[in-house]
């Protein structure tokens, strides 16, 4: 029997049988897992706090051939404020998924468990929307994605030439003077290419001093989230679900 321990977020958890649940678990140590807990829904498992979705736990868990089985979970943080509205559980629920979509099983990657687990403990907070747009633009730099936004994608001049407009396809920002195939093509002015900078590298506890408009921040929103959806090669159903519960 090989056992080992490991923190993790719960990024998912689907029922199967008439009480167990497979998980999908992100760890800093181990990266994206999926998990067997054994009658983790019963009104009376020890586990059945620490394996819900959005949960920070501690697990013991045992090899398996084709997947790995929870022996112990205790519940560290449990984010409850995240589960008081259904828009914010929305929002973090989408984080998850993106999570979960960016991430390779089984290889490491601490900068992206640390960069969840901020924005988690941030969420129930105010501007929670600039926060996701955090997230999105941090999550595509930690995958080695991080978008072109100093000279056109297409010339390798200063976009200084507007319009600009983003090309999720090329990674970066178009000038006025050149065009660009590709399945979409997002106009946006040179404010909001200066907000998206300024969430690329500024630390998240400056995020609070960052001013923007309603036209830039809907900008934003259809820039990065463009570009995750093209990378993955799907619209996330936490995303679809937002768009519907927003009307």
């Amino acid at each position: 029997m090989k056992l080992y321990q490991t923190e993790a977020i719960v990024l998912r958890a689907s029922p199967v049988r008439d009480a167990d649940r497979v998980l999908v678990l992100f760890s800093p140590e181990c990266g994206r897992l999926r998990v067997w807990a054994h009658g983790a829904s019963r009104p009376t498992s020890r586990k059945r706090g620490a394996v819900q979705p959005l949960c920070r736990s501690r697990f013991l868990l045992e090899r398996g051939r084709e997947i790995d089985v929870i022996r112990q979970a205790e519940a560290v943080e449990e984010f409850s404020s995240l589960h008081d509205d259904l828009e914010t559980f929305s929002l973090a629920s989408y984080l998850c998924e993106l999570v979960e979509g960016f991430t390779p099983e089984g290889q490491p990657n601490a900068r992206i468990y640390l960069l969840l687990l901020r924005v988690l403990r941030r969420l129930a907070g105010d501007r929670r929307d600039l926060l996701v747009r955090f997230f999105e633009s941090r999550l595509l730099a930690l995958s080695g994605l991080r978008p072109e936004l100093d000279v056109c994608t297409v010339c390798g001049e200063c976009p200084v030439t507007p319009p600009l407009r983003f090309s999720p396809h090329l990674g970066g920002v178009l000038c006025g003077k050149c065009r660009a195939d590709g399945p979409q093509v997002i106009p946006c002015r040179p404010a909001t290419v200066q907000v998206l900078a300024k969430l690329l590298d500024w630390p998240l506890d400056r995020l609070g001093r960052l001013r923007t408009d309603a036209a830039t921040e809907q900008e934003l929103a259809a820039v990065l989230q463009a570009s995750v959806c093209y990378q993955l090669e799907y619209e996330p159903k936490s995303l679809v679900f937002l768009r519907k519960l927003r009307g």
